[in-house]
């Protein structure tokens, strides 16, 4: 969806100030208390320059430094938000937002969200958006836009840019700039990657997103402290468990939150997560205080995989527009995960280790408690493909390592996420940098599954050898996928109901939720559809001046934006078009807790 940007004023009018009459009496000893009182030494005349003066850099500053736009439509989102719903799920209580730019549509402006779908639970909310203060919507967020950055410096890959639609120059569109000049892209397993030409061939190689950059975009895709009353009444099993049926886990649910506990053990066990999140056709069955069908047997079906749903776009609007599919939860497998989670380690030593699964490979980080010691591994046993990692030079490294501030027992907020073929570590929010974490693949990786072996059924886990530890709250993430198709949803003609296999919904659901067919050779066919491709997509000219050279935005809600892929005309937006870098957030829309219009101070800040 296009994002069109609105200016707004950046220096509000000001009420011209009532100037004191020409005779005036004044009391020698006192002096004036008037509006100009405290100036009268300076005099009337400086003033009024003054306030001249002030006023001409103003318009300087927002001619040429600054300026301030609102976001109208959801195509950055979730790093920003357009005319949106922020909400709370009645089940599990997750504050999610939800897309309602067609409010203000040229041909419905009346077209108002009908109900929204939790992007944890799935649970549906019924939107009453005359009587809930919540359920009206809000304006897109205000931002302040550096005009003059790009006079100095060069357009980064991943900034977030402002610039003039080629192909209409009265509007103004934001997106992320993903392609530079002179850049041969190719878009592929939601990731982007540069092909070089060598000897005649294409070598390419992936682009990686700054860390600080990954943070901001990535996707909560479940949270055991918003697990739903309605889910515990059913007895809806935990996501995460020891499905090896080891004791060295249990599960304290006493509290508000579940706690889950490891005891001081020789070997690892692992607690593992499956994504048994429900779909949306299950919920008639839950509310009537069953489980469904799929969970009455007495062995535990393996886990689906995580696809690449945006809550964001999951709505529903009065006249049945569904934005995308009611049913599916993802119309492609999202392989680049992340963990979250809070650690409180009661032992002085022993290990702490957490793993994300990746086509089979499983990617492991082991914290040597005394010391803090890091390691990483890449367990690919039942893989089909291989992984090196290597250092910043391309020399392969078999074991990389880096040291943590992690020292003996203690509290912890660790976050471990596998994004464009990285693995980033933060500890206590601090980013820790290994010898090696950036990995190549052998292959193209696709989701295995064995009895033996989950793999992608089961793709995340923590566990510890010989330490005492609390698992006090647990995140599971996902990155960004960038769609090489059109994208979801009936948005008009540029965008259609497509994914990169080009099959049905129900056969891109039967796939993702049967982890025994991922073995079969239509399996294969389907994972490695559009992948592994020789050519780019996308070739960005390097101009013979500098104001021709081209750049190709994307948007973070890739599914939802009109962009680079699928502009009719021109593909590129030349220097010149280019408006500024958007830098900071200066007023999202406000909360009505604990007063009415309190402002929504955590999304202030700089945009990344």
């Amino acid at each position: 969806m296009s994002r069109r940007s609105k200016r707004t004023n950046s220096f509000p009018d000001k009420k011209r100030a009532k100037m004191p009459p020409i005779k005036e009496t004044i009391v020698a000893d006192e002096p004036s208390r008037g509006i100009f009182g405290f100036m009268r030494d300076f005099g009337v005349r400086e003033t009024i320059e003054s306030i001249i003066v002030a006023i001409v850099l103003a318009l300087m500053f927002r001619a040429y430094e600054a300026e301030a736009f609102i976001i109208p439509t959801g195509s950055m989102a979730p790093s920003l938000q357009g005319q949106h719903m922020d909400l709370e799920c009645q089940n599990c209580k997750l504050r999610y937002r939800s897309g309602a730019s067609k409010e203000n549509s040229e041909t419905n402006p009346k077209q108002f969200v009908d109900s929204t779908y939790c992007p944890i639970c799935q649970y549906k909310t019924k939107v009453y958006n005359t009587k809930e203060p919540d359920h009206k919507s809000n304006n897109g967020d205000r931002i302040l836009v550096n005009k003059f950055v790009y006079d100095f410096s060069e357009p980064e890959r991943y900034d977030v840019i402002v610039f003039k639609n080629p192909n209409d120059g009265k509007q103004n569109y934001i997106k992320r700039l993903i392609g530079l000049p002179g850049d041969n892209l190719l878009i592929e397993n939601g990731d982007i990657y540069v092909m070089d030409e060598v000897d005649g061939e294409y070598e390419k190689s992936i682009t990686r997103k700054p860390p600080e950059k990954l943070k901001n975009v990535l996707q909560a895709v479940d949270d055991t402290n918003h697990i739903g009353e309605l889910l515990n009444d059913v007895q809806w099993p935990s996501r995460w468990q020891a499905f090896d049926g080891s004791k060295q886990w249990t599960t304290d649910t006493t509290g508000e939150n579940p706690v889950f506990r490891s005891s001081a053990q020789p070997d690892a066990h692992w607690l593992r997560y499956r994504h048994y999140q429900p779909f949306k056709n299950e919920w008639s069955t839950i509310s009537s205080g069953l489980l469904p069908t799929r969970f009455r047997n007495n062995e535990l079906p393996p886990g689906r995989l995580i696809g690449d749903q945006y809550g964001y776009n999951d709505g529903v609007y009065q006249n049945n527009e569904a934005l995308v599919s009611t049913q599916n939860l993802g119309l492609h497998w999202v392989g680049d995960l992340g963990l979250e989670f809070w650690v409180d380690i009661k032992s002085s030593d022993g290990t702490l280790m957490f793993d994300v699964v990746e086509g089979g490979v499983h990617f492991v980080c082991e914290i040597d408690i005394a010391t803090g010691k890091a390691t990483l591994s890449a367990q690919d046993e039942a893989s089909k493909t291989k992984v090196t990692f290597q250092d910043a030079s391309g020399t392969p490294v078999e074991s990389p390592s880096a040291k943590t501030k992690i020292n003996g027992s203690g509290s912890h907020h660790i976050m471990y996420v596998n994004a464009d073929d990285r693995l980033n570590l933060w500890i206590d929010n601090n980013y820790v940098e290994f010898d090696a974490a950036a990995f190549i693949w052998d292959g193209i990786p696709i989701p295995t599954y064995s009895a033996d072996d989950p793999g992608d059924a089961e793709p995340a886990g923590i566990a510890a050898k010989n330490a005492e530890l609390d698992i006090t709250r647990i995140k599971v993430l996902r990155d960004l996928y960038y769609t090489s198709v059109k994208g979801q949803g009936p948005l008009g003609s540029q965008i259609s109901t497509e994914n990169e296999t080009g099959e049905s919904i129900s056969i891109i659901e039967a796939y993702h939720r049967d982890p025994e067919s991922w073995s079969s050779d239509g399996a294969a066919d389907f994972f490695t559809a559009k992948k592994g491709q020789t050519e780019p997509m996308f070739r960005l000219e390097k101009g013979e001046t500098p104001d021709k050279d081209q750049f190709l935005p994307m948007g973070d809600n890739s599914p939802r934006s009109l962009d680079g892929r699928v502009w009719d005309g021109e593909k590129f937006v030349e220097r010149d078009m280019l408006i500024g870098r958007a830098m900071l957030i200066y007023w999202p829309h406000t909360l009505n807790k604990p007063i009415k219009y309190f402002p929504n101070f955590s999304r202030m800040g700089f945009i990344k």
